[in-house]
């Protein structure tokens, strides 16, 4: 039994827009999950992309899609590894404070 369809179109062009990206992207409902899934058939080990974290198809779609793009992953690799950082100095920083706060107690 087949758990999901292609989407072929709908109200907001989300389906002509990501056309517009890489003609080959295609978008998918899984029924059983009740999820939307972006998938391009020009790869080469498999069509499957990633599942769309929302309940319908709008904006937010090509903004992900575009984000996740593989052309993008140097720049996203970057992103990430910033935040990284930026949480370990934090968390670097909370934690000579309390050490430090801890010192002056006694």
């Amino acid at each position: 039994m087949n758990n999901s369809f292609e989407i072929y179109s709908d109200c907001q062009d989300i389906i002509k827009r990501l056309k517009e990206i890489d003609k080959d992207y295609f978008v998918v409902y899984n029924i059983s999950r009740k999820t939307f899934e972006l998938h391009n058939c020009g790869q080469e080990e498999g069509t499957y992309c990633l599942t769309l974290p929302f309940d319908c198809l709008d904006e937010r779609t090509i903004d992900l899609t575009l984000k996740t793009q593989s052309q993008k992953r140097d720049e996203l690799i970057k992103e990430l590894d910033a935040e990284n950082e930026r949480l370990e100095k934090s968390r670097k920083k909370n934690i000579l404070n309390e050490v430090e706060a801890r010192l002056y107690e006694s």
